[in-house]
């Protein structure tokens, strides 16, 4: 049996995906995939800031929808750093502002309501908070499992079978996978070797879509499974 770490095949191609959804987007393709892989990090890290959920909720629709109004996102600058930073930074300023005029705007003008679910990542930010990380950690952690998720919805198996694969790619070991799955030690291994692979192709295929180049692929890589695991 292969080793279950191996994700990707020989190559492990895991992009640097942002800068390339955001230019996919600017493109025609639509902001939709890229608002939803970042909102709930985003959230976690208003609310580490110590701003309660209600608040959060409409700050970071307000901050979604003012970067889409002023297609600020667009003008972003790749050679500055990986575009979670640019986010993050983007998002310490509207909240300075906000702050300042202590008054939530609303906007609209056209734009489509953001819908997320809230009250999911009110839970899963409970979840979260345990480890006393700072904001931007917790931010990261979100970002690293909110992709995982949208990877892993893709992915055929028995559900036990899939949570397994979710466990281990999360570094737990086969005795804890089991007692949360109920499946056997051999079956857990079983699923977990059979669906590395699938689930491997879903999210190259996913990434290289958008960004061929294989530049950056390790270190993303590696600090994708580091973040999954901490």
């Amino acid at each position: 049996m292969g080793s279950d770490t191996d994700l990707l095949g020989p190559s492990k191609d895991f992009v640097k995906t942002s800068w390339s959804l955001v230019k996919s987007a600017s493109k025609g393709a639509g902001w939709d995939p890229l608002i939803r892989l970042y909102w709930k990090p985003l959230y976690f890290y208003v609310r580490r800031r110590g701003i309660d959920n209600e608040t959060a909720k409409d700050l970071i629709q307000d901050f979604l929808t003012m970067l889409l109004e002023r297609r600020s996102i667009e003008k972003a600058d790749p050679s500055r750093g990986r575009f979670r930073t640019f986010l993050l930074a983007a998002l310490d300023n509207f909240l300075a502002d906000w702050k300042k005029k202590e008054t939530r705007q609303k906007r609209g003008r056209g734009v489509p309501v953001l819908s997320f679910d809230f009250a999911g990542g009110e839970r899963d930010y409970t979840l979260e908070i345990a480890s006393g990380e700072t904001p931007e950690t917790l931010a990261c952690r979100a970002w690293a499992r909110q992709l995982l998720d949208q990877c892993l919805l893709e992915l055929e198996g028995i559900p036990a079978h899939v949570a397994a694969l979710r466990l281990r790619l999360r570094g737990a070991d086969y005795k804890e996978i089991c007692e949360h799955t109920r499946l056997s030690d051999s079956m857990a291994q079983l699923a977990v070797h059979r669906l590395s692979r699938e689930f491997g192709e879903i999210l190259g295929r996913r990434l290289r879509e958008i960004c061929p180049d294989p530049a950056e692929f390790q270190a993303e890589l590696a600090e994708f499974m580091d973040l999954l695991k901490a």
